[in-house]
């Protein structure tokens, strides 16, 4: 019974809209009312600039990651018939994107997803990183990066499923990644359209790499 109810409360951790409060708190903003309207971090980031979208986007990443960090590596629910750790992050995941307290309006979970994987493999996550990174920087659209990165990691579980040794590579893995990743999609789906339309707005990743690389240019 405890496993089903660390389900739901997993569900309303991955719920809090750390943008929400954040903005509220320091900015008495409402970040539904501005920008695209979403409670992720990449509208955080273009609502509130740098600081309060990096601690947004720290906040997303450790509030699904938590309970599969500690169920994976640490003894805290032994004797405790959990299950598999990355349903319990995939049902944060799910409550950032469907949040009770918004009428299930929420993130389009790019941070949650990588949360959950830097917490069940933090190696993968880190070699995955810079190509998100390069996708962004090379485009300035994040919806781009965020799409495909996690397209990536979808194909790199398939790979390491069927040729890889390493256990934490497994059915679930695949079942829990595909979803986020058609999750990931269908919510960028108004972005896909303004990036058709030429209206998407870009973000730069950094002013001083995108300057020295417009200088080499």
């Amino acid at each position: 019974m405890e496993k089903y109810i660390f389900i739901l409360l997993a569900y309303l951790l991955g719920s809090i809209p750390f943008s929400y409060i954040i903005g509220k708190s320091f900015r008495d903003e409402d970040i539904r009312k501005h920008g695209s309207g979403n409670i992720g971090t990449t509208n955080a980031y273009r609502v509130f600039g740098k600081i309060i979208g990096t601690s947004v986007l720290i906040l997303d990443t450790i509030k699904s990651g938590l309970l599969v960090f500690l169920i994976k590596y640490t003894g805290l629910f032994d004797g405790i018939d959990m299950l598999h750790p990355l349903f319990y992050g995939f049902a944060s995941v799910l409550g950032h994107i469907f949040p009770v307290w918004f009428r299930f309006k929420g993130g389009k979970g790019v941070a949650t997803s990588f949360g959950l994987l830097l917490a069940y493999s933090p190696i993968l996550s880190l070699i995955l990183l810079p190509v998100f990174f390069l996708i962004q920087f090379i485009t300035k659209y994040v919806s781009l990066a965020s799409c495909f990165t996690t397209l990536i990691v979808f194909i790199a579980g398939i790979f390491l499923f069927f040729f890889g040794k390493n256990p934490d590579f497994d059915l679930v893995f695949l079942i829990i990644f595909f979803l986020s990743m058609v999750l990931i999609f269908i919510k960028h789906r108004a972005n896909f359209e303004r990036i058709k339309n030429g209206t998407e707005s870009k973000i730069l990743i950094s002013d001083k790499l995108d300057k020295l690389f417009h200088k080499k240019k």
